[in-house]
């Protein structure tokens, strides 16, 4: 203890500590505060261990400052730990990086796949139309704007997906969701005749705008409409139906229902459709139902699903007015 009064603990401090100490202890000494730091001391074997210090200042009754009271608690276990625990977070946290860049990469190749196949499609029919004996130029023609038209549909895919997940700023515009919703199912005309699926539409005509990105919003929309004709292959040809709804949900909000006339989704998978990587098909990546309520949420808005009345499934979004 005699070697420890005074300014004897000095001498067991730390040489990588004791400038830091002496600061702090002397500027509050000065101010006769108290103070509370961490330092490495060294134990009477020789051994550095970690030390919370703590000193209380003490007052005569005539306010005279008397010096301090002082603790050292051993806390070298404690920093130990805490140093393993954030190791281990940071390396969490590069887990998630990686997680996250393997998602981006992901949900741009499962947005692109079909304006891809639409592009290969379309070169197909060009090159058979160009070999027969008789060439059709302009049908010849008319797939190369096609093939133009896909192109430009796969490049602004892939911006918008990448403005998403890096939350950069997006083009957001007034716009007529019954417009966007009629555009969408002129792109998806041929798949619904493919699959015999009668579209159905009811729509409210007075509706205000609301304010999007409008490739964003589109693509979200698509992805419903799409899982929804996926969804009806398992039922008979003759009960495919698939309804799209607009109305007012209230005076700041417009709804959009995707119902469709499948064998609808089981209750446990409600709320798990929505996370990345989960899907209920064989070949799905699980990627598509997570962009869309990204792309909502980005919006201000709610995406969320329900069981059907009789069979299917019903998907709304919820999108503030302008």
């Amino acid at each position: 203890m005699a070697q420890e009064v005074g300014n004897g603990w000095t001498e067991g401090v730390h040489q990588n500590d004791i400038e830091r100490c002496l600061k702090v202890y002397l500027s509050h000494f000065d101010a006769h505060s108290g103070f509370r730091m961490q330092y490495r001391l060294r134990r009477h074997d020789g051994k550095y261990r970690w030390v919370d210090d703590t000193g209380i200042p003490r007052f005569a009754h005539d306010g005279t400052f008397l010096g301090y009271i002082g603790s050292c608690v051993d806390v070298h276990e404690h920093r130990d730990t805490q140093t393993e625990l954030r190791r281990r977070l940071l390396e969490i946290a590069e887990l998630n990086r990686q997680a996250e860049a393997a998602g981006v990469a992901a949900s741009i190749a499962h947005e692109i796949n079909q304006p891809l196949a639409a592009m290969v499609a379309n070169a197909g029919a060009g090159l058979r139309w160009l070999s027969a004996k008789d060439p059709k130029l302009d049908e010849v023609r008319e797939v190369l704007n096609c093939i133009i038209s896909d192109g430009h549909r796969a490049h602004q895919i892939i911006d918008s997906i990448n403005a998403l997940f890096k939350k950069e700023h997006r083009t957001e515009t007034p716009l007529s969701l019954n417009e966007i919703i009629r555009d969408v199912l002129a792109l998806v005309e041929t798949e619904l005749h493919s699959h015999h699926i009668a579209a159905q539409t009811t729509f409210d005509n007075t509706l205000p705008q609301v304010s999007a990105d409008r490739v964003q919003l589109q693509q979200a929309i698509l992805i419903l409409i799409r899982n929804a004709i996926e969804a009806m292959n398992a039922v008979a040809d003759d009960s495919r139906v698939l309804h799209l709804k607009t109305e007012l949900k209230d005076p700041k909000t417009i709804m959009i229902t995707v119902q469709d006339s499948g064998r609808g989704i089981a209750a446990k998978n409600i709320k798990r459709i929505f996370d990345r990587f989960f899907s209920t098909k064989p070949q799905g990546m699980g990627m598509g139902l997570s962009i869309c309520r990204s792309i909502i949420e980005a919006h201000n808005g709610r995406l969320w699903a329900e069981a059907g009345v009789h069979q299917g499934s019903i998907f709304r979004i919820s999108l503030p007015i302008a």
